[in-house]
């Protein structure tokens, strides 16, 4: 007596279709999150190796307007910002100068931070480097961005926060 096994190879797919489905989405999704990751390390490393050559007096002549001129860099390389007033929601950014030998010394950094609307605000220039980021002797600038993406899965979804930062010597000589 022979068995039939008609059906069997739908139950099959019909059992492993959504695993496959599963890892697909996963897989597409971790692409995007990767992507994501390498923009904001590309924008910090970006600014901050434009910022090591930048003075402060080229800058804007103060090391506020030099702070925000980098701190656009940075998102602007970050592929986050929308408008010179607009970022990516819930995007944020640090920027900081340490310059012992800068004549006046200089040792400031700038949060920049976007809400949920994607309003960008930043705040004044603050003393001492970036909090939490690595430092180094002598002269140096930070650059951190930091946005959320929505990491997609086949049962549902999960903001995470990408984050990218960068340290270079501050080689940018003084014009005065």
């Amino acid at each position: 007596m022979r068995l039939r096994d008609d059906g069997a190879s739908a139950v099959e797919f019909a059992i492993l279709m959504p695993l496959f489905v599963m890892l697909t989405v996963g897989t597409i999704s971790a692409g995007f999150a990767f992507h994501a990751w390498l923009g904001v390390t590309h924008g910090a490393q970006e600014s901050s190796r434009f910022a090591a050559t930048l003075s402060v007096e080229a800058g804007g002549g103060s090391t506020s307007s030099w702070l925000t001129a980098v701190s656009q860099r940075a998102l602007f390389a970050s592929n986050v910002m929308v408008s010179d007033t607009e970022a990516a929601p819930g995007t944020s950014a640090c920027v900081a100068v340490v310059s012992p030998t800068n004549i006046p010394p200089v040792s400031a950094h700038m949060t920049v931070s976007a809400d949920s609307s994607g309003s960008i605000t930043r705040s004044a220039a603050l003393t001492g480097p970036c909090p939490n980021l690595p430092t180094m002797t002598g002269d140096y600038v930070q650059t951190q961005v930091s946005t959320p993406i929505s990491f997609n899965y086949l049962l549902g979804n999960a903001a995470i926060q990408v984050s990218g930062n960068s340290l270079s010597r501050f080689e940018a000589v003084s014009l005065s």
